[in-house]
Formats: structure tokens, sequence, C-alpha cells
């Protein structure tokens, strides 16, 4: 029920028109009435209003002027003016500042309640584009963990926006710190687990871990927690605080919470062994890095609790790495640590369709095959590793696998040959990655053509059966409605219209070239009925199946 406000300072009027709107119950108002532009003012503040019917010239606030006000501090109320005055310059003026209807007193019952009926519609969409954005903006809310964690995931995966991006993408999905700034990283895991603990248990317990964490935590600093591995942590750090934000953050900021950070350790491990009764380790930057950096340090981290003190329980170990990790008896690079990441990021650019992004990556890898500090044991990991990546994309598509095994030699995904060198197989996983990329261009390129002889194909075959557009687009696999507007653009004609079209042809063609009955052919072009088809074809051709048949027969082409 909407509430509507009547005002003027004839009371006649005013009760004329209360009257009216009681006796027509079906708007469902509200009604309350005022006697003064202040009056209706007063009763503004104090009540909602949807529809204001107003006079335009009464002593004190005019019309206009309570209008302005209405605008302003109520925009979503909808003012009609009811007036005697047949003048240009109200008219104009109402218009202006936001009226949305201006009558006549002299104007009949019925125009008055359609233009508060036209109102009332107009409220009624306002009101449902609200609660739709409102039920957008919620399932947003629901999304934006989901969201914000695939971001965070491809950030770790070796995607690099650059800094303004960065900082705009933090702030569109919810994550509440600045892309332009460096981020100190912080990882952490349960050790044990009890027994019995299962697989939803343990996501609980690792939400309460997370929770433990920011509680101590977001005092001293702004956190982002990032859960992976199902039941591991990291903590992307950056200085809290009003003068922490934006790119002046201070080196004393820094030192602030770095050590605030690593004396808040102890107590969050002190709080999941008393709350939880879960042990849990920690690994902590030594710096903050810069975020084109943070995804070598992650995966940097994540190597310190693989050896070394990193095997042990309630452990707290904070940067260098420890030595002797390897046959090299050296800390091994960064890049190396990033490695395996980055090969499930060329995974993705296949899928995606990301040319460039691809060759970007795998100049990446595959530089790291030239260096001498890399074991044979590493740079056949990763050779397996990109095999792995082509077959499980190659074996998706039997087009495309039949397409490469025409022209390319694929046994080397899944069978090195001894002699070839590193510079070989660069070169192999290079043409290999180029021949997809091309081969899905191509399919790209022909797809309108090969819908379009899909779609005709199955008219042609199936004219006596269903050929609606949901048929249609279940056989060529798409969505109705898109199937629709996709042939259009192709062709420039409607699908429906195509089909008519088709109809007709066919339907000459078969009166003329064959001794069927008018019955027989609607039967053959999908008609129930003889009268369903003759009206198609006298709306098409202006005469109907019989006269079209005799009028060719005797020669007339007209």
């Amino acid at each position: 029920m909407y509430r509507l406000l009547i005002v003027d300072d004839i009371p006649i009027i005013v009760e004329g028109l209360k009257e009216l709107f009681e006796e027509t119950p079906q708007l469902s108002l509200e009604i309350h009435t005022a006697y003064s532009g202040e009056e209706a003012l007063e009763l503004l503040k104090n009540k909602r209003i949807d529809l204001v019917i107003s006079d335009i010239k009464m002593p004190g606030l005019e019309g206009i002027g309570l209008l302005r006000e209405i605008k302003t501090n109520w925009p979503g109320c909808k003012v009609i003016f009811l007036t005697g005055y047949n003048d240009f310059q109200y008219v104009q003026n109402a218009v202006k500042y936001g009226g949305f209807d201006y009558l006549l007193k002299i104007e009949s019952d019925e125009k008055i309640i359609a233009a508060v009926t036209r109102a009332i519609g107009k409220l009624d969409e306002e009101k449902a584009r609200e609660e739709m954005f409102e039920r957008a903006e919620e399932s947003m809310k629901r999304a934006l963990p989901s969201l914000q964690k695939e971001y965070v995931s491809s950030l770790l995966q070796g995607k690099r926006p650059d800094a303004e991006q960065l900082d705009r993408h933090f702030r569109e999905i919810g994550i509440p710190l600045g892309g332009k700034e460096p981020v100190l990283l912080l990882l952490g895991r349960v050790d044990v687990w009890r027994e019995m603990v299962t697989p939803p248990d343990k996501a609980l317990f690792v939400y309460a871990v997370q929770n433990i964490a920011e509680e101590i935590l977001s005092p001293g600093a702004r956190v982002y927690t990032y859960v992976y591995d199902q039941v591991k942590i990291a903590w992307f750090i950056q200085p809290g605080g009003s003068s922490c934000s934006g790119t002046d953050i201070s080196r004393t900021d820094w030192e602030k919470t770095r050590h605030f950070t690593g004396n808040a350790l102890e107590t969050i491990q002190r709080a999941c062994k008393n709350l939880l009764k879960l042990p849990v380790s920690f690994v902590v930057g030594k710096n903050p890095v810069s975020w084109a950096d943070a995804a070598d340090k992650f995966h940097e981290l994540k190597y310190n609790f693989l050896f070394g003190a990193g095997l042990g329980n309630e452990i707290i170990l904070t940067e260098p790495v420890p030595e002797n990790h390897g046959e090299t008896g050296q800390v091994q690079k960064r890049s190396e640590f990033f490695t395996a990441a980055r090969v499930q990021l060329l995974g993705k650019c296949l899928e995606n369709g990301h040319r460039c992004e691809f060759f970007n990556v795998y100049k990446e890898i595959s530089d790291l095959w030239e260096s001498e500090d890399w074991p044979f044991e590493r740079k056949k990991e990763v050779y397996h590793s990109l095999s792995a990546v082509f077959l499980a994309y190659v074996n998706k598509n039997d087009e495309l696998r039949a397409h490469l095994n025409s022209s390319h030699d694929l046994s080397i995904l899944f069978h090195c040959e001894a002699d070839l060198s590193v510079a070989e197989l660069k070169a192999y996983f290079l043409q290999t990655a180029e021949l997809i990329f091309d081969w899905n261009g191509e399919q790209a390129a022909h797809f309108p053509d090969e819908l379009v002889h899909r779609v005709h194909t199955y008219i042609e075959d199936n004219l006596a059966k269903d050929i609606s557009l949901n048929a249609i687009a279940d056989h060529v696999g798409l969505n109705p409605s898109y199937l629709s507007r996709l042939y259009k653009q192709m062709t420039g004609i409607g699908l429906s219209d195509y089909i008519n079209d088709y109809r007709n042809l066919k339907a000459k063609e078969l009166l003329l070239g064959s001794p069927m009955r008018v019955g027989e052919i609607a039967a053959l072009l999908g008609y129930n009925s003889a009268l369903a088809f003759i009206r198609f074809f006298k709306k098409q051709n202006e005469s109907t199946p019989q006269e079209y048949r005799s009028r060719r027969a005797s020669g007339d082409n007209g």
C-alpha cells in the first residue's frame, strides 16, 4: 500500500479528491491531507509519503517550492500537480524540478485516476528495480569470499596486473589491502589433526584458526586471509590505521607491523592450543615485498614447511630459508619455488584462449631450463608438468587431437627422446602451443558458418517434426534466446523468418512438382491441419495453395 498526500488550500477540493480515491479501492492507497505547503512539509518530515497531489498556486509555500523540497529530501516521491492555471511557465517549472504529471482541475475524474495509476506503476517499477539491486548486492556479498579467493589464487599463480589495476580490483571485491603498497606474508598450518576429524570438521577448525589470527592481528594491521591446499592458511598483511593508507607508508610503520606480527604469533599459537586443542606452526616473511613478487614469496615460504625445522610441530620460522635443501647444497632460486604454479597458469591460459599471456609465462618457465643451477631432476619435472598440461587439454577434444596428430608428433608429450636438447624441447612445446591456439582461432572463425549450416540442415531434415526454437537450440547446444540473437547477427534475418521462407519455398516446390494434395503437403511441412497451412500460404503469397497451383498450371505467373 502506498501513501498519498493531497495538498490544496481549498478544503472542498481536498475533500473531493480524498473521496474520489477512497471510492477507488483498487489503487490501495493510504490517504493523507494538508491545506498548505507548510503543513504538507511537516507531514512529509514525520511520515513516508510515496505520492503527492498538489495545487501549484497556494498562499505561503507554493507547489513548485514544495516540489523542490520533496525532490531534495525525498527524491523517490512522485508529485502530480492539479491546478486551475493553464500556464506554460507552470508546466515548464513542474517538469524542470521533477514533477511526475501536470493536470488541470477541470480534467475528468478518470484522467486524474489514470495519472495516479501511472505514478503507482512507476513506483512499482522503481521498487522492483530497487529490490533487484538489493538482491544482487546480497548475492554479491555472499559471492565475495569466492571472488576474493579466486582473484588472489590467480595472483599466486603468476597474474601480474599493474598497481593501479590491482588497487582498483581490491576495492571492487572488498579485499582490505592496497595494491600499490608492499605486503608481508605469513603462512600457517595445523601440525597434527586429532583422530576421527572429518574433512568438514577440518574446514571448521581452519576457519576457527583464521578467525583467531584475524582477531589478534587486526588491531595493529590490515589483514586478508587466504586458505590454500584446503587446510593451510596464508595471511597478507599491511600496516593498519588511518596514517597507513596509500603509498606513503613509512619505514617506521612497517617496522611496527613486522614486530607486531612476530610478537602476535605466539599468542595465536597459545589460543589455538587452548581453545581448539590444535598445534599450529607459522612461517613469516622477513620483509614486505611488492605484489609483483608476492607469488614468488608465497611459494618460497611454502617451501620452508617441507624441510628441516619446518617439519617440526608448533614452530615459528622466519626467513632466510635454511641451507642444504637439495643436492646443490645451496638455497634454491626463488623462481624455482614458483614453477609449479606457473605451469598451472599455462593450463588456464590454454582453456581461456589467453595466447599472449600463455607465451609470456611459458618464456619465464622455459628460460629456467637453461639455468646451470638447476639439477637434471628439476628440469625433468618441468618437462613432465608441461606434458601433463598439454595432454590434459588435447585429450578434451577429439578433433583437436586428430588435427595435431596429422601434422605434429604428440608422442614427445609422453616419452622424451634422450637425444633431444633443451633448446629442442623448448621449441617443441612452443610449437605445440602455437598449433593449438591457431586451430582454436580457425574454429572460432568458422563457427558462424558451421552453426548456420547445422541450423539449416536440421530445419530441412525435420520440417515435418519439431523445428521450434527450443528444439533447434537443443540440437546445436545453445541457449534458445542466445541462438535467436546470434542467428540474426550472422544472417541478417530472424530464425522464424528463415523457417517461414523455407517452408514457403518447399510448399511451392511440392505444389508445382508433385501431385500431392494440400493436406498431404501441410503434414509434410509440419502443420497439424490443412487450414493452418492454407492461412500461412495465403499470408505469404496472397493466394491459397490451390489457387497458386491452378494459376501456375495454366501458365499465369502473376
